[in-house]
């Protein structure tokens, strides 16, 4: 699960509530995948400026048909979310300690130097699924 922006044209007034960290007006689009990169759900319609926390939120009590992963199972998500029942997110790094995330991190860098650095490396890599998705939805 992850969110992706897509620009969009608002009238002037409504452009502060779409405007993203981006510098520019967008809907934020939280979509979920599979392994085989095929969308299983899509929540639009949030304004840019949401987090994507909120459009979680959003979707989860305006949406009755949201998909719950079963209580076996997770969705992996970015830091962004919330790391709590059914949503897997990576282990962050804290004052004390650095915990790389990022694959970019681990092909330049030395390979994972702990647990939580194992479990993010392949946690990134099972993501890029969802990354690859939206990249291919763009171009399209």
């Amino acid at each position: 699960m992850d969110g992706t922006h897509v620009c969009v044209k608002v009238k002037h007034e409504l452009q502060g509530m779409y405007w993203n960290r981006h510098d520019n007006a967008s809907l934020n689009i939280m979509a979920i995948c599979d392994l085989n990169m095929l969308l299983t759900y899509i929540m639009n319609g949030a304004p840019g400026s949401c987090h994507d926390t909120s459009v979680l939120q959003m979707a989860q009590q305006s949406d009755t048909e949201f998909p719950l992963p079963p209580s076996d199972r997770y969705y992996l998500v970015d830091s962004g979310y919330p790391n709590r029942q059914g949503f897997l997110a990576p282990y962050r790094s804290s004052r004390n300690r650095v915990v790389r995330y990022h694959m970019s991190q681990f092909h330049s860098g030395p390979p994972p130097r702990n647990k939580h650095e194992l479990f993010n490396q392949c946690h990134a890599s099972l993501r890029s699924v969802i990354e690859r998705t939206f990249g291919v939805w763009k171009k399209k």
